[in-house]
């Protein structure tokens, strides 16, 4: 790196680090005595605060709060669900999310024994023969779509969880999604089901953006590309197989060549997930500009308490437990970039 390159790189650790250290101080003004952690609506919103807390080093806070997930939150079979009521419509895209989040949480915390019961409630929702994730737990039939984001976070969990075997299945399940696209770069293409393949048509009643990301448009999910790019190296890291390095590659490629109008939405931090780990993975420097870049969008983004919002036409009047899941995910990111942005520095 040149002088100016290098100080550059500096500069935005320098800001990530202060936008973690805060957004973890909002965490844990959030967290009861007792472990729990506020809940003002009716949504699984701390799925991610266990994970968040341990790639701060807060290990007395995240064991505190996983205990009270596992006393109150979880039912005997390690569905997340336990004690809470399941609101259909708000759990409509989000069948395993809660429970695989957690499980990776729970590996960094060393409660293999929790992860295992979470990764077995949620394999029941997982399609062993195309490899993906069904996205509503209430409609799980041939013709039923499955999730890219659901599936990948499934593949990142199945990996740090020792589930070779069905992290392998997800990478080819993300494989075929991309083989099959038609309308790359412009759109990507997020469903499939086991009898119809790639879905390019919105169901009846369904979200289109939930089928397809459109590249040009400002408002989209734009998560995807860097999911899936997060999960495809998370297989590689596992399994040591470039093929899944070379498809996080392509993933990431559509993330960050989308407009730049994706940061006036808060889903595009997934890509700096993506971005971090192919960095820690290659030990390239290739996607130093756009770190930097995602680094700094973070620190300006954050409020003066420390947290974060969702992109403000999705939640106008965030509740405190939507702040919690939005400020714990973007910690977990931005950890993904600080190591990356160090290992460049090194």
């Amino acid at each position: 790196m040149t002088a100016t390159e290098a100080s550059t790189v500096a500069s935005a650790i320098t800001r990530a680090e202060t936008a973690r250290r805060n957004g973890v101080g909002f965490l844990l003004r959030s967290i009861g005595p007792d472990g729990s952690v506020a809940r003002t609506d009716a949504r699984i919103t701390w799925y991610r605060v266990p994970w968040a807390l341990a790639t701060a080093g807060e290990t007395e806070a995240a064991h505190r709060v996983l205990a009270w997930i596992e006393r109150e939150c979880l039912d005997d079979s390690g569905r997340f669900h336990g004690g809470i009521e399941l609101d259909p419509e708000l759990n409509h895209t989000s069948n395993t999310y809660g429970e695989t989040c957690l499980a990776y949480g729970a590996m960094l915390l060393r409660r293999f024994d929790i992860a295992r019961k979470l990764m077995t409630a949620a394999s029941a929702g997982f399609d062993r023969e195309t490899g993906g994730v069904y996205m509503d737990r209430r409609f799980q039939a041939a013709d039923s779509g499955q999730l890219l984001f659901l599936t990948s976070q499934y593949g990142m969990s199945a990996a740090i969880t020792g589930r070779i075997d069905e992290a392998r299945v997800v990478g080819q399940w993300l494989e075929n999604i991309w083989n099959a696209q038609p309308e790359l770069p412009g759109t990507l293409y997020t469903m499939w089901s086991r009898s119809c393949g790639l879905i390019t048509e919105a169901p009846a009643g369904e979200n289109p953006k939930h089928v397809a990301e459109i590249a040009t448009d400002e408002q989209q999910y734009h998560y995807n590309g860097g999911i899936a790019a997060a999960a495809l190296t998370h297989i590689w890291m596992v399994t040591g197989e470039d093929r899944w390095l070379d498809l996080a590659k392509r993933y990431q490629a559509f993330s960050i060549e989308a407009t730049p109008l994706q940061f006036n939405t808060r889903q595009v931090c997934k890509s700096a997930w993506g971005s971090g780990l192919l960095t820690l993975a290659t030990r390239s420097a290739d996607y130093r500009e756009w770190l930097v870049k995602m680094a700094n969008w973070f620190a300006e983004l954050q409020m003066p308490d420390g947290y974060w919002t969702n992109t403000p036409a999705l939640d106008p009047n965030p509740t405190e437990s939507r702040k919690v899941e939005i400020t714990a995910e973007f910690v977990v990111h931005l950890d993904t970039a600080i190591a990356a942005l160090a290992t460049i520095e090194a």
